[in-house]
């Protein structure tokens, strides 16, 4: 009765000057009393009110991503397009009556294109058929000749507001391959005003047919309208453990002027757009206006994209990690260990609680609250700053501070990491999503990958907490 009646004292002593230093907790509070204690005067004594849950609010303005997207259109590529579309006969006139001509000019073989800043120049090998009809008074001859020349084209690329390629196409010169001779009698006559007469005539319909080839081979309008609908597209970027989107609302999309480099014809896409990160089912919005807004040109961009997320980890996620890291540890020695055995996790302003259920010396919840922060040189979410939550005038908190607070601060703030770099869904994977590997349409192909990012807030709400984060990384539209 006296050593109870003492124990007693004691508790009530310490819990009247809760804020004696630790060192001095032994000297009032010996190890063989807590070590004669019952177990019913452990429960009754270790008993502590759960830290109230509080959460500020939350005033975050999205910041607009900008994604620069590099397209590249192998000149081979155009080469073998505009070969295919003119080939075979280029120009028929089966009509002799009319001129006293019939002419078939076709391509004798494939050209090669050259891009220099906006004008591409290149050479067409052609070969021709002429039937000239020569009146002799009272009948008529008609006569076969044949050539070959070179027809040398210049055509300047240039945009249009409505994002059409706006070309335009001269005929240079050209040059003999093979000089049309007519042989009258024993004397072969060169008759190239013929072809001269022919090249004049029909000069505007060929210049025509270049421009609108060149429209339909590459139709910027078509790959500036996938792409602005595409990215309104939810991107899947779950993972075997829950399921994650990003949703992106275009705002503005723009390029620069096309030019001509290293055997590629180069323009670079901008589209500015606002980017959320949704857990759960795929979120349910309406796309903006599906037309195209008129394009901006820029002079110059970078090639590299930056995206500004708002990304959720769930208290759900967070306890996972901790059970992991905590639940079954040990701390403490002997009679005066203890095992955690539960876990919870909540927030108490710019704080997270981390709440561990331990039976054995002590039987039940000893709280512990650290601020979260973004370890840069990890890529990781950690915590720092653990201590023991102090807000009750009982004995728990001595007892923790002598015997286990050292141990769970160190367990913690090694355990309680949460790497975005290499397990974190967003940019593990993100770069295997639908956003950096997609076919816009055929022989067209967007790539990509995130190389950085960078944390810029964490904020603690009810459902988890909210990562203000950058992604850095590069796009690139190839077509071949």
């Amino acid at each position: 009765m006296v050593k109870k009646l003492t124990n007693t004292l004691i508790i009530t002593i310490l819990s009247v000057f809760n804020c004696i230093a630790q060192e001095d907790v032994e000297s009032f509070f010996p190890t063989d009393s807590i070590d004669n204690m019952s177990l019913s005067e452990r429960l009754d004594s270790m008993t502590e009110d759960r830290p109230e849950e509080e959460y500020e609010e939350i005033f975050y303005t999205p910041k607009t991503s900008t994604l620069h997207i590099p397209l590249d259109i192998n000149i081979s590529f155009l080469e073998k397009k505009l070969n295919e579309t003119f080939n075979g006969v280029l120009y028929e006139d089966n009509n002799i009556e009319d001129d006293s001509l019939m002419v078939k000019a076709e391509k004798a073989k494939d050209f090669k294109i050259q891009y220099e800043d906006n004008v591409l120049e290149y050479q067409v090998p052609i070969k021709f058929w002429v039937k000239k009809r020569f009146d002799l008074g009272i009948t008529y001859t008609d006569k076969e000749i044949e050539g070959a020349i070179d027809l040398k084209f210049k055509t300047t690329i240039n945009l249009s507001k409505d994002w059409n390629i706006v070309s335009k196409t001269e005929i240079v010169n050209y040059s003999w391959i093979k000089k049309p001779v007519l042989k009258v009698g024993f004397v072969d006559v060169r008759i190239t005003f013929i072809v001269d007469k022919i090249i004049k005539d029909n000069k505007n319909d060929i210049q025509s047919a270049i421009d609108k080839a060149l429209n339909e081979q590459v139709p910027l309008r078509t790959y500036a309208q996938n792409l602005w609908n595409s990215v309104q597209d939810p991107i899947d970027i779950s993972t075997a453990d829950y399921k994650a989107w990003v949703k992106t609302t275009p705002i503005q999309i723009y390029t620069t002027p096309i030019i001509g480099y290293q055997g590629k014809i180069n323009t670079t896409f901008g589209v500015k757009c606002l980017m959320d990160i949704y857990l759960g089912n795929a979120p349910s919005f309406i796309k903006k206006e599906s037309i195209l807004p008129p394009l901006t040109m820029y002079a110059k961009t970078d090639e590299q994209f930056k995206m500004n997320l708002l990304a959720d980890v769930p208290f759900t996620l967070l306890d996972s990690m901790a059970r992991s890291t905590m639940i079954g540890q040990t701390f403490g020695e002997g009679k005066k260990s203890v095992v955690v055995d539960s876990i919870e996790i909540f927030g108490q302003n710019d704080k997270l609680i981390v709440g561990l259920g331990v039976v054995g010396f002590i039987n039940g919840f000893v709280y512990l609250e650290c601020v979260p922060y973004y370890d840069q040189q990890t890529y990781s979410i950690r915590v720092k700053d653990v201590d023991y939550k102090i807000k009750t005038k009982n004995i728990l908190a001595k007892i923790v501070n002598l015997f286990y607070k050292k141990g769970m601060k160190r367990r913690l703030e090694e355990g309680l990491t949460f790497s975005l770099r290499d397990e974190y869904h967003l940019v593990k994977d993100m770069s295997r999503s639908e956003l950096f590997n997609m076919e816009i349409v055929p022989n067209v192909k967007l790539n990509g990958f995130v190389n950085d990012l960078n944390v810029e807030n964490i904020f603690i709400t009810k459902m988890g907490l909210k990562i203000s984060m950058d992604l850095m990384g590069k796009l690139k539209i190839t077509v071949e």
